[in-house]
């Protein structure tokens, strides 16, 4: 009877213990939903049409942009009916680049899971990511075109402080597109051309201090 009894009790605390996980966990997807919450609404209204923000590309880990405010590079956002976001970066180039990039990827949101919580404390974060970019050499127009290239994207953004952060992973010599921590400055826009003119002639000086070409 001891034992039988012992069983019982044991099964129904993996039960209980099991049901509180699954119960926990549908909470935690319902709250942290940002289509429940309408930041996905919110969202859309920060990150739309051209947009200017600072960023790093690397190769190889080795930061090739030097300077540590990085580059000011020009970002497209659309979205389709489904509430997927269309990240544009369109003939990406800088420095002695002998041609642009350009990429493109349809990215989807999501909940942030429990160590990205950790990393993004505070209500109001969000996670999109795309997994099927596009890269081209110089300017590309084929909105339809398939991505394959294996290049992603990961970000973060919180609607209410309007901070964002994300990764450009072009999936080839291992160069990448750091955009960093910073809250979005749409004015920039208007000041695109001359804070890049002066990213480039501060870069040149940069690479004669350091002895680069």
């Amino acid at each position: 009877m001891n034992n039988k009894l012992k069983i019982y009790t044991y099964i129904m605390l993996l039960f209980m213990a099991v049901a509180g996980l699954t119960s926990c966990e549908s909470n935690d997807s319902k709250q942290g939903d940002p289509r429940t919450q309408g930041y996905l609404a919110k969202a859309k209204e920060i990150l739309n049409e051209e947009i200017v923000l600072s960023t790093r590309t690397t190769m190889n880990g080795v930061d090739k942009t030097l300077l540590e405010r990085g580059c000011p590079t020009k970002f497209k956002f659309e979205w389709n009916e489904d509430g997927g976001m269309i990240l544009n970066l369109n003939n990406f180039t800088v420095g002695a680049m002998p041609f642009g990039i350009t990429f493109r990827s349809t990215t989807k949101f999501t909940n942030l899971n429990n160590w990205e919580q950790d990393e993004y404390p505070g209500n109001g974060w969000v996670k999109f990511v795309g997994t099927d970019g596009k890269v081209t050499i110089g300017r590309s127009n084929a909105k339809g075109d398939k991505g394959g290239s294996g290049a992603s994207v990961t970000g973060f953004l919180n609607v209410n402080t309007k901070q964002v952060e994300f990764i450009i992973d072009y999936n080839m010599m291992n160069v990448r597109i750091e955009t960093f921590l910073q809250t979005i400055d749409k004015t920039r826009i208007s000041r695109f051309d001359e804070e890049f003119a002066q990213y480039e002639k501060d870069l040149e000086e940069a690479k004669k201090e350091q002895g680069k070409n």
